[in-house]
């Protein structure tokens, strides 16, 4: 008799497709990664490096996606006293998230309260069709660190809204040491839900601040009873295209 499937919270965003785009400044508020690019003579990279980053994952996915497209960052050759040399050049990568009020509003962020918090269950009706994608829900917390209420801001699927909006309200986080705190502050969380390792759009890898972050729930498929669980794993796809 085979074991129902199992499902795991994983950190967000792992490594991944994204659209990531060279671009300053962004179209909409979101996350930004600077590299610094060192070109040989004929303008083809030689090596880049992060000089600036508001990267939230805990895996600094966007900054590898920065890198990886900084590596494919061809630029016309450059001339001194007529001879091509090599040169360096800054490029911003920004990843534009729908709402985000930007850093400042990430004061005084929230933190989960230590020791079992609900999990997500990954809708069946979804996974059953082989739905992955992801929702981003609003939290109103009161000061002792109990959830007000949810709401989903919006969701691939409803599905995957009512499932967030189940467990996140029954978070408890730890209560605000702030002098003269609010009796209640406004969060966004995004939770990710994927199978079989495969990769989430970033709009549902990223929450607009003010931001707790973000959660994968991973559905794994079911195996015997003496076998182990182990994480999905995401397969890289073709890098994004500049402009």
């Amino acid at each position: 008799m085979k074991n129902p499937a199992r499902y795991l919270l994983l950190p967000l965003l792992l490594l991944g497709a994204a659209t990531g785009h060279a671009q300053a400044p962004a179209p909409k508020p979101g996350y930004t990664v600077v590299t610094e690019i060192s070109f040989n003579e004929q303008g083809v990279p030689e090596s880049a490096k992060i000089v600036s980053s508001d990267d939230p994952t805990g895996d600094h996915s966007l900054e590898q996606l920065a890198m990886n497209l900084s590596e494919q960052d061809k630029q016309p050759v450059r001339l001194t006293d007529g001879k091509p040399v090599k040169f360096k050049a800054r490029r911003p990568f920004s990843f534009p998230v729908e709402g985000d009020q930007g850093p400042a509003s990430n004061v005084n962020r929230p933190v989960l309260r230590a020791g079992d918090q609900v999990i997500p269950g990954y809708p069946e009706t979804l996974a059953a069709k082989g739905e992955i994608g992801g929702a981003i829900i609003e939290l109103i917390i009161k000061a002792d660190g109990t959830v007000k209420s949810v709401r989903t801001l919006r969701a691939s699927h409803p599905e995957f809204g009512q499932a967030a909006e189940t467990a996140l309200g029954q978070w408890v986080f730890n209560p605000s040491q702030q002098v003269g705190a609010p009796a209640e502050t406004r969060w966004n969380v995004v939770i990710g839900f994927t199978s079989n390792g495969r990769n989430l759009d970033l709009k549902w890898r990223l929450a607009p601040r003010p931001s707790i972050g973000g959660f994968i729930v991973g559905r794994v498929p079911p195996v015997a009873a003496s076998a182990s669980i182990v994480p999905a794993v995401e397969t890289p796809a073709a890098p994004a295209e500049k402009k």
